[in-house]
């Protein structure tokens, strides 16, 4: 059986714990609630600003004023005069020895003229074209952009060759672009009548005069 003291230091024991867990519940929610003093050791900061300050603007320079100076007059010089001096009108025969020398041999009396050449003062008669070997210099190509490959034709990996005729103007423009062959047919077609509408020449001339000329090319599309 327990004693009497055994049962008094239970009892004291329970109670101060009672009190201890109350004290303890009622200082926590003071000490919660409490925020921290901000530090005195914190020093404040203004804002600083900025300003600009514009450089002063030189004064403006004087003009300096030019003197005229006006010209002085320049004194005319009077025409010096020649003396006249009278000219006398003397008349000189000619005395024109027209004797012979009988030991010359005797000249033809008639004088032989040399045939003229006849030829024409007309322009020559023009036709609407010409071909290459009736021009003066040929054909010159003064652009001549190289055709686009097809990309589709790229890819499959497909070659070759359109002959094209065209007309080059008088003034070295390309018009009436023909297809005279296309091998394989319809493939490079478009990508050369697009280059070579594009090409310009020298304008062709026949005996000078600009004229309108037929050419004829081949291209060929090869993949390196």
């Amino acid at each position: 059986m327990f004693s009497v003291r055994s049962i008094r230091g239970w009892v004291l024991a329970l109670g101060g714990s009672v009190l201890l867990n109350l004290a303890l519940f009622g200082l926590m929610p003071g000490l919660i609630q409490r925020l921290p003093a901000p530090p005195e050791s914190l020093e404040r900061f203004d804002p600083v600003q900025v300003v600009r300050v514009k450089k002063p603007e030189p004064p403006p320079r004087k003009k300096r004023v030019e003197k005229t100076v006006e010209p002085k007059p320049v004194k005319q010089i009077k025409p010096f005069k020649h003396p006249q001096i009278r000219q006398k009108n003397i008349t000189v025969e000619p005395r024109i020895n027209l004797d012979l020398n009988p030991n010359l041999p005797a000249a033809p009396m008639d004088l032989a003229i040399p045939v003229l050449e006849q030829f024409s003062m007309q322009a020559p008669v023009l036709k609407d074209f010409y071909e290459i070997g009736d021009l003066d210099t040929g054909l010159t190509a003064l652009v001549k952009i190289p055709p686009i490959y097809p990309v589709k034709a790229k890819r499959r990996g497909i070659e070759g060759a359109v002959t094209v005729a065209f007309t080059v103007t008088a003034q070295g423009l390309v018009n009436q672009i023909d297809i005279v062959e296309a091998k394989p047919p319809q493939i490079f077609n478009s990508s050369v009548i697009a280059c070579v509408s594009q090409w310009k020449f020298k304008p062709p001339t026949v005996e000078g005069i600009p004229v309108a000329a037929k050419a004829r090319t081949t291209i060929r599309f090869k993949l390196e």
